[in-house]
């Protein structure tokens, strides 16, 4: 029994240098992915540096639920890949430990990853899409360009109808034309060659037009009017816009006990149930992939004979095989071709039993064809860069 705590213990470092390296370097590329997306807020549109701070805080729980069982399979992986380059697994079978009494250090991490990645999913993930939301709009309201999009209507703004050639930055609209039917009795159509907005009293926005023209018709004359500008003003209601488009939650903001709620008050066969259901499989299969990536782990890790370089290779393989899938399986569900319960759990499915089988192979120290032809990989690549080099120095 002491011996085996040791041994354990000894794995369980082994897997958590990989683990955390891997969690970290994961969450930092999509972290960068997000901070070049938000660069554009502080560069082009003015936006503090504290606000782009606290939206990449509000994101981090949607990364760490897709980077925590990535790393729970990289850490598995080049752990037990570095015990079997070294001979140890072998030295541990010839001192009578079977593969299956190596699974406990594996289970802790798989569960404790499980266990994280469920509480973000099911707290932290709805928690940081409401604040991410909230923030947005919070700051659209000072700052009403950014909830603009150029080359599409907007009809945001109650009454008004925009459209925005280009936002080149710094607030400018360029090539800006609005439809105005706040007045009912007079519709006018607004074009002007650029616009800015600039916040005025409390819960309302200025949205200031330059060098361009108002045109509108007269229902009694039924005769046109045209009218040119220098500068023209619009005043808008932005704290009744940001109310509008924060009145309800969106299904990615909802918890758990809110999802049921929102699915018992819609149609079972509509797109919108679909959506709903979606989101709460998904708050239970994305931690479970951790399970399932720890079970693939152990038999990579043991049956490949090339370097940690090619079991990240391979991890990262397996893992996209898994988003694709999962990705696949959220589109066709989406369209209501099959319960979402079965699509959000079809990858968990499909790997687990490839997980399973490989294992099995590992336990009877049989060979696992796929990672087989995985390890000749980089001899073939090898051997068709001599070739290619032969080539060029016959030519």
């Amino acid at each position: 029994m002491f011996k085996a705590r040791i041994i354990h213990r000894y794995i369980l470092f082994e897997m958590l240098s990989p683990y955390f390296v891997s969690l970290g370097v994961f969450t930092f590329v999509l972290l960068m992915a997000k901070i070049m997306e938000l660069t554009d807020l502080v560069v082009s549109r003015g936006v503090g540096l504290d606000v782009v701070g606290r939206l990449l805080m509000y994101t981090m729980p949607y990364f760490l639920v897709f980077t925590i069982p990535m790393a729970t399979l990289l850490g598995v992986l080049i752990g037990f890949l570095r015990l079997s380059s070294d001979n140890e697994v072998v030295a541990l079978k010839a001192a009578g430990i079977s593969l299956t009494k190596l699974l406990p250090p594996v289970a802790a991490l798989a569960l404790f990853s499980w266990l994280v990645t469920s509480m973000l999913a099911l707290w932290a993930l709805p928690w940081g899409n409401n604040r991410f939301e909230n923030l947005i709009y919070q700051v659209a309201s000072t700052q009403a360009e950014l909830a603009l999009k150029e080359g599409s209507f907007i009809d945001t703004f109650p009454n008004l109808v925009i459209y925005i050639d280009k936002l080149p930055g710094g607030g400018v609209l360029k090539d800006v034309f609005i439809v105005d039917q706040r007045d009912k009795k007079k519709q006018h159509t607004i074009v002007a060659k650029r616009g800015k907005f600039f916040p005025a009293k409390k819960g309302k926005l200025t949205l200031r037009l330059y060098e361009g023209g108002i045109y509108a018709v007269d229902p009694q004359r039924k005769s046109p009017q045209t009218a040119a500008f220098e500068t023209y003003d619009i005043t808008l209601n932005a704290g009744a816009f940001v109310a509008k488009q924060r009145k309800e939650k969106h299904e990615k903001e909802m918890y758990v006990t809110e999802l049921l709620a929102a699915m018992g008050k819609v149609n079972p066969d509509s797109k919108e149930y679909y959506l709903l259901d979606m989101e709460l499989q998904k708050k239970f299969s994305l931690p479970f992939a951790c399970l399932v990536m720890a079970l693939i782990g152990l038999p990579l890790g043991i049956g490949s004979k090339s370097g940690r370089s090619w079991g990240v290779a391979v991890a990262l393989i397996v893992f996209l095989a898994y988003y694709l899938l999962l990705s696949a399986a959220w589109s066709f569900g989406e369209g209501g071709y099959y319960p979402p319960v079965v699509g959000m759990w079809v990858p968990n499915i499909v790997f687990a039993l490839v997980g399973v089988l490989m294992f099995r192979q590992a336990l009877h120290e049989a060979p696992i064809p796929l990672l087989d032809k995985l390890d000749r990989l980089p001899e073939l690549i090898r051997r068709l860069r001599h070739r290619g080099q032969d080539e060029a120095t016959e030519d």
